[in-house]
């Protein structure tokens, strides 16, 4: 027997079956949906090749940020060398106040990679790479507003309110590179762009649930010059690391450890929203040593293993603490990374155990080592 639906009803099906097909794909766009703009989200627009520009190799591939093996992030730094540019390059800032730009005394093949690595740090997922017209594009980033209840799980088939991490808007940026006026010379271009929440509206005719939508993308001239100022200290270090401290000397802080003697608790508060906190702190597990054992980012769950974890303790960082560096143990971590309502994202040791030994004031030496990464 064949069943007909009234219009209205056949309506509302095939909305609810399209919704469930798109699950996926919401999934992969840093659960942000109904993007409503002008330019389409995977498509960068269109830019005019300098007749002089010459493409940096396509050698250097895309770094996905997540957690990675620690074995392999090891074997790439043998590989591919460690650092943002060679020793003695240098930076300036080139350009009228509303159009900066950096003049970087290095070659785009050495450039190029080390682009991407700053876009990672900064807790950006580079969507779109184009190195025949020198472009990489992040996707869309959001800013968790401060009248937010926290990060809700979505269940199947129901989408509500507050299912969504809602961003009061949501960010991308773009660096473009083209030749300067000697082969040893970089010009380096930052622009991003932003989309403000401009409301809600009900998914059927009187229905309660809800979707948002954002307003057509406009240039940020704020988050251009704040990341134009970031890149100019992270390209100044002669290594990886002085690259990250020169850019942390550089700023305030924006992780700090939280004490609370009531509870007698300890946990991170970084000012920055859920979805580049949750890619920085893989990065940091990374640098850390950290090796995989599952993460969730709907649950805010990380879990990792470190096979050395006394080499937390080897820089004198708990002043007083005896620990057996020869011994051998290995640590499992679960970490609890949650949405705050003002914005910030707050990271909690939920899980740690030490096998083979035992170590003074484990979760504080751990906190301790992930604060100095995302800071």
């Amino acid at each position: 027997m064949i069943f007909n639906a009234p219009s209205a009803v056949r309506f509302k099906l095939t909305i609810l079956a399209g919704m469930v097909l798109g699950a996926s794909t919401l999934a992969g766009c840093s659960y942000i949906p109904f993007i409503s703009s002008d330019e389409p989200v995977n498509r960068a627009a269109k830019l005019d090749v300098p007749p002089a520009f010459t493409p940096p190799s396509p050698r250097a591939e895309l770094a996905v940020p997540e957690i990675a093996s620690a074995r392999a992030a090891q074997a790439a730094a043998r590989t591919e060398g460690s650092g943002v540019l060679v020793s003695g390059t240098g930076v300036k800032v080139m350009g009228g106040p509303d159009s900066r730009y950096l003049a970087v005394d290095a070659k785009p093949d050495t450039v190029w990679p080390k682009l991407q690595n700053f876009l990672q740090d900064e807790g950006y997922i580079v969507k779109k790479i184009e190195p025949g017209v020198g472009m990489i594009e992040t996707d869309w980033t959001g800013t968790q507003s401060a009248d937010q209840n926290g990060f809700d799980l979505m269940s199947f088939l129901k989408i509500a309110k507050d299912t969504f991490f809602k961003p009061d808007h949501i960010q991308k940026v773009r660096i473009r590179i083209e030749n300067g006026e000697s082969k040893d010379q970089t010009l380096v271009f930052v622009t991003s762009k932003k989309m403000d929440l401009t409301g809600e509206k009900p998914y059927f005719p009187g229905d309660d649930e809800s979707s948002f939508k954002y307003a057509n993308a406009k240039a940020d001239p704020a988050l251009t010059a704040d990341m134009l100022a970031r890149l100019t200290a992270y390209l100044s270090g002669k290594t990886e690391a002085e690259s990250r401290a020169l850019v942390a000397a550089s700023f305030a802080p924006r992780s700090k450890i939280i004490f609370n003697k009531d509870k007698d608790e300890r946990y991170l508060i970084v000012s920055q929203a859920y979805p580049q906190v949750w890619n920085r702190l893989g990065l940091a597990l990374d640098r850390l040593g950290f090796n995989p054992v599952k993460s969730n980012q709907k649950d805010g769950e990380i879990t990792v293993t470190h096979p050395y974890p006394q080499s937390f303790y080897a820089d004198g960082a708990i002043r007083g603490a005896k620990v057996d560096m020869k011994q051998k143990m290995s640590m499992q971590l679960t970490l609890k990374v949650l949405p705050q309502k003002d914005g910030s994202t707050r990271i909690d040791v939920s899980k740690i155990s030490v096998a083979g030994g035992t170590l003074p004031d484990d979760r504080y030496a751990v906190l301790s080592k992930i604060n100095e990464q995302m800071e």
